[in-house]
């Protein structure tokens, strides 16, 4: 079996992460022979035959009809149409569409498999847990019981979705002695968000050792198809205080191995923090049941074995058909969106052509005055040049002083 992943670029990314895994996964134990693809480099490839080509991310779906491949996947690790807010709804849009197309679906958590069946009754999802290289993550941990609290923030700033600034804001407002670091794909865009310590680009044993470093994990994410560092950190022990996003339901359970806040309760993330630093037998506690938790979940292999299975499966069905009538309503909802953004902006240079009038209309009034003014000040210099102007000024100075003498008399 031939296959591919296609990605958007090799910059690091929890995508890039879960494919080069299977990737290295398949070669060695299943003889499969697999490779990454970036999107600028389909040109390359295009004289390849593969048996299954697997998007990772909704935008390089368009580039799987650039390759010769029987059967054609998308690896669902989140809905993606959630990372895009109100001012940029083509996205949106187009991240919802590709649900829509002849594909195969392999999602990363059980929770994308029922809403996509919720979405498209008819469509084929198989469930693929990525899986934690064991090796790397586990380690034993003693809890410290003498020293501030050490928080792991975990995020990339500048995606507002993932919560990074409230978590941040939430650790400072502690009582309780406390030393934060934030870990992130690009530091460089952290900003001063009031940490300690700001660490990004690691490999998995860069992480492996920030988990070890660390008393707590904190993630308090709006948006996440199954968010893996939670995982990552109950392997060795790290418990966790999260936001009870997507996927978060297959490994959190509160009080045993993490605290669940709601969204938007900073004050309770605090709360929480705070009883962590002062009762570290709780943070214990905590601990244990992380490590028991991470027991259950998959290694590296098993997750591989588990996608070839899914592309072995998918290699021998049918070719995936379309959901035309959902293609059609979001095909109409851009239709629809196209014109109201034409109608809009319609308006806007309707608006603007107004006031550009208004203002060429106040800008002559007023060079209009100031002619007139000008006209109106060389008149009163005219007149005041004059000889008679001068005998009347100076006959009326005299007054003033004759006047004047009277009154001093």
């Amino acid at each position: 079996m031939k296959i591919c992943f296609i990605l958007p670029d090799l910059s690091p990314s929890g995508g890039m992460a879960v494919a080069s895994a299977h990737v290295r996964g398949l070669g060695r134990d299943h003889r499969v022979e697999a490779e990454l693809v970036t999107v600028d480099a389909l040109a390359d490839v295009r004289d390849r035959d593969y048996d299954v080509a697997i998007a990772t991310w909704w935008e390089t779906v368009g580039a799987l009809w650039g390759l010769r491949a029987r059967r054609r996947a998308l690896l669902l690790q989140s809905f993606e149409q959630r990372f895009y807010g109100v001012d940029a709804p083509f996205e949106r849009l187009g991240a919802e569409a590709v649900l829509s197309l002849p594909l195969d679906f392999i999602a990363v958590a059980p929770w994308m498999r029922d809403t996509l069946v919720e979405l498209r009754p008819e469509a084929r999802c198989h469930v693929v847990t990525p899986g934690i290289d064991k090796e790397v993550f586990s380690f034993e941990r003693e809890v410290r019981r003498d020293e501030p609290l050490r928080v792991l923030v975990e995020g990339q700033p500048s995606l507002p979705f993932k919560g990074v600034q409230h978590a941040l804001a939430a650790v400072r407002a502690m009582r309780e002695p406390v030393y934060v670091t934030l870990v992130a794909l690009d530091p460089g865009e952290a900003g001063d968000l009031g940490a300690d310590r700001v660490v990004g680009g690691l490999d998995a044993r860069g992480m492996a050792e920030l988990y070890r470093d660390s008393d707590v994990l904190m993630k308090l994410s709006r948006v996440e198809g199954l968010g893996l560092a939670p995982i990552e950190g109950f392997h060795g022990g790290l418990p966790c205080v999260i936001t009870p996003y997507t996927g978060h339901e297959e490994y959190a359970v509160h009080l045993e191995n993490s605290l669940i806040v709601e969204f938007d309760e900073p004050e309770v993330a605090t709360a929480e923090l705070d009883e962590l630093a002062r009762n570290r037998d709780l943070l214990a506690r905590l601990s244990a049941g992380a490590r028991r938790r991470a027991e259950r979940w998959p290694d590296a292999s098993s997750s591989t074995a588990a996608l070839h299975r899914a592309l072995v499966d998918i290699a021998a069905a049918e070719p995936a058909a379309p959901d035309v009538p959902l293609l059609l309503r979001t095909l109409g909802l851009h239709s629809e969106l196209g014109r109201g953004r034409l109608a809009r902006l319609e308006s806007v240079e309707q608006a603007l052509a107004a006031a550009q009038a208004h203002f060429k209309e106040l800008s002559d009034s007023r060079d209009e005055c100031s002619e007139m003014l000008e006209a109106a000040n060389a008149e009163l210099e005219r007149i005041r040049s004059g000889a008679l102007y001068r005998a009347a000024s100076a006959a009326k100075r005299v007054g003033r002083r004759v006047t004047g003498g009277r009154q001093r008399g």
